[in-house]
C-alpha cells in the first residue's frame, strides 16, 4: 500500500504495452475485434473496482485500449500504396517537405498525381529523389518531373528496421528518382513553417562559412541536417555526441526558460503591471507559446514533442499555482505523445528520449536532498560538475540497451565527451542561437551566429578528438527484441517503484544482457532481389560482390562488424569467383552455369531462379533452395546454420500481411 500513489504511473505503460503487442502481430487485427475486447476489458474492470484485483482489471483494461488504438490509428492513416514500380511516367505534386543530404534533393511530394494510375490507386504522397530543383521551388510549390516510382522499401533483414512501416505512418505510398529536370508549375502561396525552416537555413549557411558547423547550427535551429557533412555526423555519432543533433528536452527547455526569464523581467520594469496583474503566469504563457513554436520549427519529431509536453505541463504548473514537478509529468507526457501517434513506440527517438527521461526523474527524485545538502556545503560550481557527471552517467546507461538494440554499437568515451559538449550546449550555443533567432527579421544575426560558431567548433573538436581514440565505438550484433524488452520492464520497475522491492527490476536489466550475450548474427543472408547474398563467418562478413553500398553496411551493422569484405577467389568463410560462392555446405549460384556444379550443397542461395526440372536434375533432394522466385515472394532471408540442420527466418515470417507490407506472400 504504500505505493499507491505510483500505481498511476503504470497507465502508459500498460496502453504502451497494447500498442506494442499491436506492432508485433504479424496479422492485422480487426478494428471492431479490438474495441470489443477494450470494451469488455473496460466493464470487467468496472466490475472488479471493489475487489483486490482492481489493478489488473484497469491494467487490462488500458493495454486492451492501447491495441485498439493503435489499430484504429493504423486505420485512418491507410491509403494507396504501390505494389509494383511504375514508370518512366509524368508525376506532379505540391512539395511538403525537401531535404538535402550528401547530393541529391529528397522532396515528399502531397496531392500527387501520376500519369499512369487511375486516382484511387495513386499514392497521396511521393517520394523522390532529384538532381535539382527548379529555381523558386519550395516547401509549397506545385512541380512536375518525369519520375519514375518504385513500391516502398522493404527490411534489408528479417525483423530489421522497415522503411515501409515508417512511410505508411508519414502519409507515403511510393518512393522514386527523376529522370529529367523538374519544372516549376505553381510557386509557393504563402511561407508557410516549412519555408521558414529553409530560410533560416538558408541565412545560417550564408553566416557561417565552415560547413561542419554551419550543418550543426543548422540541425540545432531548425531540425534540418542534410546540410551536416558525413564526416562531421560520423565523428558526433562515434564520440556519443548524436542526442546533440536531436532537438529536444535540453534545446527546448532553455528556449521557454530564456522566454520566461526575459518576459518576466520585461514586465517587472513596470511596477503598476508588476504589482497588479500576475507576470509570473503570463511570462509562464509567453513560454508555452516560444516552445510551440520552436516545436513546429524544427519539426515536430517524437523528442520535441515529447519535450515540448514536459515543459509545458511544467510551464501550466505555475499557471495553476501547482509547482509539483516529477514522474507523473513524464507519465503524462508519454501518455499524450502515444495518443497522437501510437507509432511513435517503436521508434528508436521515443524510446531513447523516455528511457533517458525516465532514469533522470527516477534519479533525481532520489538524491534531491542529497543534493540539496551538498550545494549548501560546496556552492553551485561543484554541484554543476556533479549533476552533469551524474546526468551523463545515468542517461548513458539508461538509453545503452535501447541503443543496442537499434544500432548495436556503444559509444565508449561518450561520458568524457558529453561532460565537455554538454555544458558547451547548455551555456553557449544554445543561448547565442536563441540570441541569432531574435536578431533574424532585423538583420542582425551575424554577431550571435559568430558565437555560435564558436561554440559549435570547440564540439566538434571534441568530436573529432574522442572519435579517433582507440576503441571509441564498440559493435555487436543488435540486441534482440526480447532483450530490449526485458531491460525495458526491469528498468521501469526500478524506476517507477521507491520501495525496496523496486530492486527486483536487476533482475530484467540482467535478463536483457544474458539475451544478449545468446545473440548471434544469421549465418546467411540474402535479400529480397536476389542481387546480394552474404556469409558471417569467423567473425566477418563476407559479400558476394563488391560496391554492396548502402546494403552491405546494414548487413555489416547486424552482424557486429565494423566493415564488410568482399568474398574473392580463397577467401576463407567464402570463396567467390564470376559464377558462383562456395563454402563448407552452402554454395552461392549468380549464374546458371554455376547451378549443375553448385546445387548439390546442403544450402543453395540462387540469383538466378532454379527450376523444378534443375531442381530435380542437379541439387540434392533435401537441399535447402533459395532462389530468385523465392525470395521476391517472401522477401528478405536469414539462415542459420545448426547441427540438426538450417533454420529459415523469411521477411515475411517476421511481418505477415500488414497494411503497409506490399509482398505477394506464399503461394
Amino acid at each position: 500500500m504504500r505505493e499507491r500513489d505510483r500505481w498511476a504511473l503504470w497507465l502508459p505503460v500498460f496502453f504502451a504495452l497494447g500498442i506494442g503487442v499491436y506492432f508485433s502481430l504479424d496479422f492485422e487485427p480487426p478494428v471492431p475485434v479490438t474495441a470489443s475486447a477494450a470494451g469488455l476489458a473496460a466493464l470487467l474492470a468496472a466490475y472488479l473496482r471493489r475487489s483486490a484485483f482492481f489493478p489488473a482489471g484497469i491494467a487490462a483494461a488500458i493495454a486492451a485500449a492501447g491495441l485498439f488504438w493503435a489499430g484504429l490509428h493504423t486505420e485512418l492513416a491507410r491509403a494507396p500504396i504501390l505494389e509494383r514500380p511504375v514508370g518512366p511516367t509524368e508525376v506532379s505534386g505540391r512539395i511538403l517537405r525537401q531535404d538535402r543530404t550528401g547530393g541529391p534533393f529528397r522532396i515528399v511530394l502531397e496531392d500527387a498525381h501520376v500519369a499512369r494510375l487511375p486516382p484511387e490507386r495513386t499514392p497521396e504522397r511521393l517520394r523522390l529523389r532529384l538532381t535539382a530543383l527548379p529555381a523558386g521551388a519550395g516547401p509549397g510549390a506545385r512541380i512536375a518531373v518525369l519520375a519514375r516510382l518504385q513500391p516502398l522499401p522493404q527490411p534489408a533483414l528479417p525483423g530489421g528496421y522497415d522503411p515501409a512501416r515508417r512511410a505508411f505512418f508519414e502519409g507515403i505510398g511510393a518512393t522514386g528518382f527523376a529522370l529529367g529536370r523538374a519544372r516549376l508549375l505553381e510557386p509557393a502561396e504563402d511561407a508557410g513553417i516549412e519555408r521558414l525552416r529553409h530560410r533560416i537555413a538558408a541565412r545560417i549557411g550564408e553566416a557561417i562559412a565552415d560547413p561542419a558547423a554551419a550543418g550543426v547550427a543548422i540541425a540545432l535551429t531548425t531540425g534540418l541536417r542534410g546540410d551536416l557533412p558525413k564526416a562531421a555526423h560520423d565523428a558526433i555519432r562515434d564520440a556519443g555526441l548524436a542526442h546533440l543533433l536531436a532537438i529536444s528536452g535540453l534545446h527546448l527547455g532553455l528556449v521557454a526558460g530564456l522566454v520566461f526569464a526575459a518576459v518576466r523581467a520585461a514586465l517587472a520594469l513596470w511596477p503598476g503591471v508588476a504589482l497588479r496583474y500576475p507576470i509570473k503566469k503570463w511570462a509562464a504563457a509567453a513560454a508555452i507559446a516560444a516552445g510551440f513554436f520552436y516545436m513546429l520549427l524544427a519539426g515536430a519529431t517524437v523528442p520535441t514533442q515529447r519535450a515540448f509536453l514536459m515543459v509545458a505541463l511544467a510551464l501550466l504548473a505555475v499557471l495553476v499555482d501547482r509547482l509539483e514537478i516529477g514522474m507523473r509529468l513524464v507519465a503524462l507526457a508519454a501518455f499524450a505523445v502515444l495518443a497522437l501517434d501510437p507509432y511513435a513506440l517503436t521508434t528508436a527517438s521515443f524510446q531513447l528520449s523516455f528511457a533517458a527521461v525516465v532514469a533522470l526523474v527516477a534519479v533525481y527524485e532520489r538524491l534531491a536532498p542529497s543534493l540539496s545538502e551538498f550545494r549548501s556545503r560546496s556552492g553551485r560550481a561543484p554541484l554543476f560538475l556533479a549533476a552533469t557527471l551524474l546526468t551523463t552517467v545515468v542517461a548513458t546507461l539508461a538509453t545503452a540497451p535501447f541503443a543496442a538494440h537499434h544500432f548495436g554499437r556503444i559509444a565508449a568515451y561518450g561520458l568524457a565527451a558529453n561532460l565537455i559538449a554538454v555544458p558547451l550546449a547548455a551555456f553557449w550555443i544554445m543561448p547565442a542561437a536563441i540570441l541569432a533567432m531574435a536578431a533574424m527579421p532585423l538583420g542582425m544575426e551575424i554577431w550571435p551566429l559568430a558565437v555560435m560558431e564558436a561554440g559549435i567548433d570547440a564540439v566538434l573538436w571534441t568530436a573529432e578528438t574522442v572519435s579517433a581514440w582507440p576503441g571509441a565505438v564498440h559493435r555487436f550484433p543488435p540486441m534482440p527484441a526480447a532483450g530490449a524488452v526485458a531491460a525495458t520492464a526491469g528498468g521501469l520497475w526500478l524506476c517507477l517503484w521507491q520501495t525496496r522491492w523496486r530492486f527486483l527490476g536487476i533482475g530484467g536489466l540482467a535478463a536483457a544482457l544474458a539475451i544478449q550475450a545468446g545473440a548471434h548474427p544469421p549465418d546467411l543472408m540474402a535479400d529480397r532481389d536476389a542481387r546480394l547474398f552474404a556469409r558471417h563467418a569467423e567473425g566477418r562478413l563476407y559479400l558476394s560482390k563488391p560496391r554492396a553500398g548502402f546494403l552491405g553496411r546494414v548487413w555489416a551493422e547486424a552482424a557486429g562488424a565494423r566493415e564488410a569484405s568482399t568474398a574473392a577467389p580463397g577467401s576463407p568463410g567464402l570463396s567467390c569467383d564470376t559464377l558462383g560462392c562456395s563454402a563448407r555446405g552452402v554454395a552461392i549460384v549468380l549464374r546458371h552455369e554455376a547451378l549443375e556444379e553448385d546445387c548439390r550443397a546442403a544450402v543453395v542461395l540462387s540469383a538466378v531462379t532454379v527450376s523444378r526440372r534443375a531442381r530435380r536434375r542437379y541439387c540434392a533432394e533435401e537441399a535447402l533452395i533459395v532462389d530468385r522466385q523465392r525470395l521476391r515472394r517472401l522477401g528478405a532471408h536469414a539462415i542459420r546454420l545448426t547441427p540438426r540442420g538450417p533454420v529459415v527466418e523469411t521477411d515475411w515470417d517476421r511481418r505477415g500481411r500488414r497494411p503497409w507490407v506490399a509482398l505477394a506472400g506464399p503461394q
